[in-house]
C-alpha cells in the first residue's frame, strides 16, 4: 500500500512494504528524502539534534497545530498525512534564510554546528505552537532537550530570547525581522498560506513480509477489532502514540502488531464534571496538552492544584518528548517496569486519581492506580484518568522531583503529598507518596496513619514522623542510581520541605532561619555580559565577526561525514562487543545474525590484510608505545571490547544483528578492576603490575630544616572520568576507489587516519585519501579514538568491495572508547600562618585504561605550580595506573585541568586550615612580578569580591537550609606549538575570489573564520571573497592533528605566509599598473602567467610558546535538603592578547567553562566493578549541563591592553584554558557546604573535593540528618 508524507512542502509517496515496520522519521528524512540537515545522534530523544516539526489536524478539536518532535523517536508510520518541516524547509542559501537561522548564526550561537538545526527547529516549533508570542522565560525553559557541548548555551539563548515579547536583547541590524509567526508559512515557497492541511483519509492497515503489521484505527471500535485480533493470534502488540518509551527502555524487536492510536478523538479530550467534582483526561493526551489543560483550569475551585501538576509535568524529559509522549504511555512504562520513577504516576497517585481501563467498546472499569499496576493489560487500553476536586481551603498539595541537572533527567527521588485538614486544622486524610525508593514502595503508610487527627506542625509530631520515616524508607541499591543513603535522606528532606512550605503559608510559626528550606531554588532568566576591545586598523582581524559557516550550519546545509549521500551499493557496519574481561573468545557464532534478511557479513581480525594494529606504520612513542588491537584476538581487556563487525543493508539492522552474534569464552579475570579507585583500594599504590612510576621528583624528601612553618596538613583530590560528548558520533564512510580507498572520517588527525588505514590494508599512503569537511565537536576524542571506526569501516569496504558506513551508537562509543583520565592525588603541605607555602609533597595517579599510549602527564607537571612561587621544597611524583577499561585519551586541556586543579585545591585547603581568605593566600604565593600579580587586585575590585564574601557569610548565618558560596580560581596555562600545519591559498582569475585548503580540522573552534579574516586582511579583500574548502590529505598532507588549542593560530600563520608569497608575486603588477581594484590586479597577473597559488606551513619553532592567565569568581546557591544548586554568577577574566575574533574567543571561553562546570558537578561515569561494564553510556544516564544549568549571570571579559609578544598577531589561544578555571564552582560549593556542616554540628574538616560534586555528594557531606528537621 502506498501512502504519502509531506516534507518541506514536497509530497513523498511511500511504499511502506519496502521499508522496515519500525523505521523512524529520522531515517526516512535522511536516507529516503535525502535531507541531512536533521542530524543523527543519541536515538533516544536526549540530545535534540534531530528535532523537526509536524503539522496536522488535532483529532479532537479539528484545529491545525504544529509541534516539535524528536525524529529519532517518532515512527514514520505515525506521520503519514502530516506535514513535516525540517531546517531546510525554513530557509537556505538559494531562497534566503529564516529569521531564526539568521539570528542564531549572527548572534554567535553556533560553533561546531551539529546541534544548530535542532535548536532552530525547536524554536520554530515553540513559536508556531504559541502563535508567535512567547516570553523570555518560556524560551529559556524550552531548550532542555537540546544539548550543546560547544557554546555553553548563553549565545544560543540570547538569540532565541530575542524573539520574546518581553525581550530587551539587542539584535544585529542585518537580521531579518520576523512576522506572522502565528500564520503557517509554506516551507516550499516561503509564501504565507491559508492552512491547507486536510483531514487524513483512512489509512487502514499494512502487512509486512516479516509478518508484522501496522494498523491505523479511526474509531474505538476499529481499535478493539485490530487489538483483539492481534491478541487472538498471540502477536506481540504495541499501541503507538509518541514512542517516547524507547528513550528509556528499548523497544522489543519481537513486536509484530503496531497499532497507531493517534487519530482517536475519544482518547484526546478532557471534561470537567458539571458539578466540578472531577476532571476526566483522555489517556492519549500528550504531556504538553495536559499541561495546557491544567493551565486553563488552575483557577477553577477545587482544581487549584493543577498549577503544581503542570509545573511537575514540565520537569519531565523535554519539550519534544512532552509533545509526543502521552499520559497513558507514561503509565504503561510504569506498568511494564515497576522500577521506573514515573512522575505522572507519583502525582496522580498522590491525588488519588482513577484510571479508566477499557477492554471493549462496551466494557470499561474505573480502578485505582495501584489496581491498574496489577491488572493484566493484554487486549486493554487506558481510556483516561479521573482527577477529583480538592478545594485549596481544605487540601494541601505539592510535588517534587530532584534531578542531577535542571532539566531532561529522571528523578533521584520524586514525591507528592496531599493532606486534607478539618476545621480544627488537623489531618483528616493523608497521602504521602515517594518514587525512586524501590519498585514496591509508593506510600509512607505508617506516616499517613501517624498524622491522622493531629496538627501536622507540632514539633513533637514532626520529630516522631521523621524518626519513623527514615526507618520506613528502604531504597534499593541498583547501579547506576544514587546510593540508598542519599535517596533516603532526600525523601525525608522533601517531606520536610513540604511541611515547611505549608506551615509558612498557614502562618504556623516557622523560624526565619528555616523558612527558605520550604521552597525550591527559583532560577531567574539568565543574562550575560561580554567586554572586549578591537583594533579597527587590523580589521577584519580582531573584529567580532560572525562565524564563517554559521548560516549554513543553522540551515543544515553544512555537511558532516554521515551527511554524504547514500550510495545504492552502500552497506552499514556495527561492532560486535565482548562481555567477559580477562577471558579469551574461543568461538564466534554469527549465524543468528547472518540469518536475518539483509545481513551481509561478519568480519573480524582474520579479514584484515595487514596488521591488526590501531596505530601508524611508523610508531610515535608519545601516542603509540603499546600495541592496540582493532579487533580483540587474545585476552579481552575491557567490557565491550570489539571482536568484529556485522555488515548489513541498514544501520538499524546492523545494530540489531550485532547483538545476536554469540560469543563463547574461556577463562576470565579473577577480579575485574575497571576504575582508578578499584586499583588503589584493592591492590594498593605500590602494585608494580598495575602502577607505573612515570614522573619522578628530583627530591627524595623535603628538606624543611631551617624553614619556618606554622601548620602542616594533608588531603586528597579525586577526579573522575569525563566523556567528551561530541554531538556528532564517531563516523566513517569508506569507499573503494580505483584500487585504493577514499575515506570520509570524522577525525581531528587526518594524517594518522590515513596512515592506519594504509597500514592495515597493505596500501600505499597515496592510495588512501582521507577527507574531512568539518566535525561535530572533538575535544580530543577524535584525535586517535576515531580510528577504531575508521579502521573497521575500511576493512569491511576492502573485503566486500562496497562502500561501508559505520556510525557508532552512543552506547558503543561510551563503552569502547577512552575518556578523560581519572585522577587521584595525595598531598601534604607545610605553611606559615599567612598561608605562605614552605613545602608541598604530592603524589598523583592517573587512570590510563588498559594502555598508556596517550599519557598527558607532562602537561600536568608543567602547570602544576600554576603561577605560584615555591621554594625547592616541592616534591611531585606521578603514576600511571592500568585498569580493565578502554585506553583513555586526551580531553579538553588534558593534564592541564588536573594539574591546575591539584595546586588550586591545595591553595584552597591551605586557606581553610589557616582561616585566611583564599584570595589572600593566593596573592601571598604568586610569583613576584608575575602578570597575575597585576591582574588579580583589579579583578577582585571589579567583581566586589570582599563585599560579596561578607554578604555571603552573613546570609549563611541567617539561613539553615539555603547556603551560598563564593569560589575563586586563578590560572597560568602553558601554550606550546607542535607538529606542522600546511595550507594552500588559491586566487581565481575569473572573479578574484579566494579558496583556502589546509590540513587543520574545523570542529567548532572557529578556525575557518579566523583563517578567512587573516586571508582577507593579508590580501586586502572582503571576507566574503574567501572560501575555505574541505580538509583532505592532499593539500593537507602530513598535517599534525588539530588539538591543544594551537590549530587556529598555526594555520593562520601558514596562510599568512602563503598570502605574503602571493603579495610578493603581485607587487610588480601593482607598482607598474596601479590597478584600480582587486579584480583588475588579478586579471593582469593571470595574463602575465603569474602563479596565483601558494602553499606554506607552520611548523614547530616558527612561533614562541607563551602562557595564558585567567581568573574566575563563581557564586553558588545551594539547597541543603536536596543538593541542588544554582550558579548565580560567574565573572571570568582571561588574557587573550589581541583577540583575532572576540565573538569566537568568547564562545570558546564560555564553552570551555561550561564543559568544566559539567565535569565538576553533573557528569558522572558509573562502572560496574564486578564486570567492568559502563552503566552510564546513554543520554538517559550521563548528564552534561543543559541550558538551565548555565550561570544565571555570566560575565566574560578579555583582558584589555595586553598584546601577546609571542604567538600569532599578538593573539592567544582560547579553546582550552578556561576549563581550568571551572574549579571555582567546586570551591564555592565547598564554602556553602562548610556552612551547612557547621550548622549540623559536624566537626570542622576539609571536604575532599570530588569531580563531580553531584547533589548526592553534597547532601552526604552536609551532615544533615532527619533528626535535625524542626519548624522553629
Amino acid at each position: 500500500m502506498v501512502h504519502s508524507i509531506t516534507i518541506n512542502g514536497t509530497r513523498y509517496e511511500v511504499n511502506l512494504a519496502a521499508l522496515p515496520a519500525d523505521i523512524s522519521l529520522n531515517t526516512f528524512i535522511r536516507e529516503n528524502a535525502g535531507l541531512t540537515g536533521t542530524k543523527f545522534m543519541c536515538q533516544e530523544g536526549g540530545c535534540g539534534v534531530c528535532v523537526c516539526t509536524l503539522t496536522g489536524i488535532h483529532p479532537e478539536t479539528g484545529e491545525v497545530r504544529t509541534w516539535g518532535v524528536n525524529s529519532c523517536l517518532t515512527m514514520l508510520n505515525t506521520c503519514l498525512g502530516l506535514e513535516v518541516t525540517t531546517t531546510e524547509g525554513l530557509g537556505n542559501k538559494r531562497v534566503g534564510y529564516h529569521a531564526i537561522q539568521e539570528r542564531l548564526a549572527k548572534m554567535n550561537g553556533t560553533q561546531c554546528g551539529y546541534c544548530s538545526p535542532g535548536i532552530v527547529m525547536n524554536m520554530y516549533g515553540l513559536l508556531k505552537s504559541k502563535g508567535g508570542r512567547v516570553t523570555m522565560a518560556e524560551v529559556e525553559n524550552s531548550f532542555g532537550g537540546n544539548i550543546c557541548r560547544c557554546t555553553g548555551y548563553r549565545p544560543i539563548l540570547d538569540a532565541m530570547k530575542s524573539f520574546a515579547v518581553d525581550s530587551d536583547i539587542a539584535v544585529p541590524a542585518e537580521c531579518a525581522d520576523i512576522e506572522d509567526l502565528g500564520t503557517k508559512q509554506c516551507p516550499k515557497t516561503g509564501e504565507l498560506c491559508a492552512g491547507t492541511c486536510k483531514k487524513q483519509s483512512p489509512k487502514g492497515s499494512q502487512v509486512y513480509l516479516d509478518g508484522s503489521r501496522w494498523s491505523w484505527p479511526e474509531s474505538l471500535s476499529q481499535l478493539f477489532e485490530v487489538l483483539q485480533s492481534a491478541v487472538k493470534e498471540k502477536l506481540p502488540v504495541m499501541l503507538v502514540a509518541g514512542n517516547t518509551a524507547h528513550g528509556v527502555y528499548r523497544r522489543s524487536a519481537d513486536i509484530k502488531a503496531f497499532i497507531d492510536v493517534g487519530a482517536l478523538a475519544d482518547l484526546k479530550g478532557h471534561k470537567l464534571a458539571v458539578d466540578s467534582s472531577s476532571l476526566t483526561l483522555g489517556g492519549n493526551l500528550s504531556l504538553t496538552e495536559t499541561m495546557d489543560i491544567c493551565r486553563q483550569l488552575e483557577k477553577t475551585r477545587g482544581f487549584e492544584y493543577l498549577s503544581q501538576v503542570w509545573q511537575h509535568l514540565d520537569w519531565i524529559a523535554n519539550v519534544p518528548v512532552r509533545n509526543a509522549g502521552t499520559l497513558a504511555g507514561n503509565l504503561a512504562i510504569k506498568h511494564a517496569h515497576p522500577e521506573f520513577p514515573s512522575d505522572v504516576f507519583i502525582v496522580l497517585e498522590a491525588l488519588d486519581a482513577q484510571v479508566i481501563v477499557q477492554e471493549s467498546v462496551a466494557k470499561q472499569a474505573t480502578v485505582s492506580l495501584a489496581s491498574y499496576l496489577k491488572t493484566p493489560m493484554e487486549g486493554k487500553i487506558i481510556r483516561g484518568f479521573v482527577l477529583p476536586a480538592y478545594p485549596k481551603d481544605r487540601f494541601l498539595f505539592d510535588s517534587y522531583k530532584i534531578m542531577p541537572r535542571a532539566q531532561n533527567a529522571h528523578a533521584y527521588v520524586n514525591a507528592a503529598f496531599l493532606l486534607e485538614l478539618d476545621n480544627a486544622s488537623k489531618v483528616k486524610t493523608a497521602r504521602i507518596c515517594f518514587g525512586g525508593i524501590n519498585p514496591e514502595f509508593v506510600h509512607a503508610t505508617a506516616i499517613e496513619k501517624l498524622l491522622l487527627g493531629r496538627n501536622p506542625y507540632e514539633n513533637e509530631l514532626v520529630e516522631k514522623a521523621f524518626g519513623q520515616l527514615s526507618t520506613l524508607l528502604q531504597p534499593d541499591a541498583v547501579m547506576p542510581d544514587a546510593s540508598p543513603v542519599y535517596r533516603r535522606k532526600l525523601a525525608c528532606g522533601l517531606f520536610y520541605k513540604f511541611l515547611l512550605k505549608t506551615a509558612t503559608q498557614r502562618k504556623q510559626g516557622v523560624g526565619s532561619r528555616f523558612a527558605l528550606g520550604g521552597s525550591l531554588l527559583q532560577r531567574p532568566v539568565s543574562s550575560g555580559k561580554q567586554n572586549f576591545e578591537t583594533f579597527q586598523e587590523h580589521y577584519p582581524v580582531t573584529k567580532a565577526t560572525e562565524k564563517h559557516e554559521g548560516l549554513i550550519q543553522c540551515s543544515g546545509e553544512a555537511t558532516f561525514a554521515n551527511d554524504l549521500p547514500t550510495q545504492p551499493s552502500q552497506l552499514w557496519a556495527a561492532f560486535v562487543h565482548a562481555k567477559k574481561v580477562g577471558a579469551k573468545v574461543t568461538k564466534v557464532d554469527p549465524q543468528p545474525a547472518l540469518a536475518l534478511p539483509g545481513v551481509v557479513a561478519y568480519l573480524d581480525a582474520k579479514n584484515i590484510p595487514g596488521p591488526n594494529y590501531l596505530g601508524p606504520k611508523t610508531r610515535e612513542p608519545m601516542f603509540f608505545a603499546q600495541d592496540e588491537e582493532i579487533f580483540a584476538t587474545g585476552e579481552i581487556k575491557f567490557y565491550d571490547q570489539p571482536v568484529g563487525i556485522i555488515v548489513a543493508n541498514t544501520n538499524a539492522l546492523a545494530q540489531r544483528a550485532a547483538g545476536l552474534v554469540k560469543l563463547s569464552y574461556e577463562g576470565g579475570a579473577k577480579e575485574v578492576l575497571p576504575t582508578l579507585k578499584d586499583v588503589l583500594n584493592k591492590v594498593g599504590a605500590s602494585s608494580s603490575d598495575r602502577i607505573e612510576h612515570r614522573y619522578r621528583s628530583t627530591l627524595d624528601t623535603l628538606d624543611l630544616e631551617g624553614e619556618h612553618f606554622d601548620l602542616s596538613s594533608s588531603g586528597q583530590l579525586d577526579l573522575g572520568l569525563q566523556y567528551h560528548y561530541f554531538m556528532e558520533p564517531q563516523t566513517t564512510v569508506a569507499v573503494p576507489f580505483e584500487g585504493g580507498m577514499q575515506v570520509y572520517v570524522a577525525t581531528q588527525w587526518m594524517d594518522l587516519s590515513q596512515d592506519i588505514i594504509a597500514n592495515i590494508l597493505k596500501l600505499k599512503a597515496n592510495e588512501v585519501q582521507v577527507k574531512t569537511r568539518r566535525i561535530g565537536g572533538g575535544y580530543g576524542g577524535k584525535a586517535t579514538r576515531c580510528n577504531l571506526a575508521a579502521a573497521a569501516a575500511a576493512v569491511a569496504a576492502n573485503k566486500l568491495n562496497r562502500p561501508v558506513r559505520l556510525v557508532q551508537s552512543l552506547e558503543s562509543i561510551m563503552s569502547t572508547l577512552g575518556k578523560r583520565w581519572a585522577f587521584h592525588c595525595d598531598y601534604d603541605f607545610f605553611v606559615q600562618k599567612s598561608g605562605k607555602i614552605v613545602g608541598i609533597v604530592s603524589r598523583f595517579f592517573e587512570d590510563a585504561g588498559y594502555l598508556s599510549n596517550e599519557s598527558h602527564m607532562g602537561h600536568g607537571v608543567a602547570v602544576s605550580k600554576n603561577c605560584y612561587e615555591f621554594s625547592d621544597n616541592y616534591k611531585l611524583d606521578g603514576f600511571l595506573v592500568y585498569t580493565d577499561a578502554p585506553s583513555n585519551t586526551p580531553c579538553r586541556a588534558p593534564g592541564s585541568l588536573e594539574g591546575i586543579a591539584m595546586i588550586e585545591n591545595i591553595i584552597e585547603h591551605i586557606a581553610f586550615e589557616t582561616g585566611q581568605d583564599p584570595a589572600d593566600v593566593r596573592y601571598a604565593n604568586i610569583l613576584p612580578n608575575h602578570k597575575m600579580a597585576e591582574m588579580m587586585p583589579g579583578f577582585l575590585k571589579s567583581t566586589l569580591y570582599k563585599d560579596r564574601r561578607s554578604e555571603i557569610i552573613a546570609y549563611n548565618k541567617e539561613n539553615r537550609w539555603r547556603k551560598r558560596g563564593l569560589g575563586l580560581a586563578i590560572m597560568e596555562y602553558q601554550m606550546g606549538y607542535f607538529g606542522q600545519y600546511p595550507a594552500t591559498v588559491a586566487i581565481y582569475h575569473s572573479d578574484g575570489t579566494v579558496v583556502v585548503s589546509h590540513g587543520g580540522i574545523e570542529m567548532g573552534q572557529g578556525m575557518n573564520t579566523k583563517i578567512s579574516q587573516v586571508v582577507a586582511h593579508s590580501l586586502g579583500i572582503p571576507m566574503q571573497m574567501v572560501r575555505i574548502e574541505a580538509s583532505e590529505t592532499i593539500n593537507g598532507a602530513n598535517a599534525m592533528g588539530t588539538g591543544g588549542s594551537v590549530g587556529s593560530e598555526s594555520l593562520c600563520y601558514a596562510v599568512r605566509k602563503a598570502c605574503a608569497t602571493l603579495n610578493s608575486r603581485l607587487e610588480a603588477v601593482k607598482e607598474e599598473l596601479k590597478p584600480s581594484d582587486w579584480q583588475q590586479l588579478i586579471n593582469e597577473a593571470y595574463n602575465r602567467k603569474i602563479n596565483l597559488i601558494a602553499s606554506d606551513q607552520c611548523k614547530q619553532g616558527d612561533m614562541d610558546p607563551y602562557s595564558v592567565c585567567g581568573l574566575c569568581l563563581t557564586e553558588v546557591e545551594f539547597d541543603v535538603l536536596t543538593g541542588n544548586y544554582l550558579v548565580n554568577r560567574v565573572d571570568l577574566l582571561e588574557d587573550t592578547g589581541e583577540s583575532l575574533n572576540p565573538n569566537v574567543d568568547i564562545g570558546q571561553i564560555e564553552g570551555a567553562f561550561m564543559m568544566g562546570l559539567g565535569y565538576w558537578t553533573s557528569e558522572q561515569i558509573v562502572v560496574d566493578n564486578q564486570t567492568g561494564e559502563c552503566l552510564t553510556n546513554r543520554t538517559w544516564t550521563y548528564k552534561p549541563p543543559g541550558a538551565k544549568d548555565i550561570p544565571v549571570d555570566l560575565r566574560i571579559e578579555l583582558l584589555p591592553k595586553s598584546p601577546n609578544k609571542a604567538g600569532f598577531m599578538r593573539s592567544k589561544a582560547t579553546g582550552e584554558p578556561a576549563i581550568c578555571l571551572s574549579i571555582a564552582v567546586a570551591f564555592a560549593l565547598q564554602q556553602a557546604l562548610q556552612s551547612a556542616r557547621d550548622d549540623a554540628g559536624v566537626p570542622k574538616a576539609w571536604v575532599t573535593l570530588n569531580a563531580p560534586m553531584t547533589p548526592e555528594f553534597l547532601v552526604l557531606h552536609a551532615g544533615t540528618e532527619p533528626s535535625q528537621f524542626k519548624l522553629n
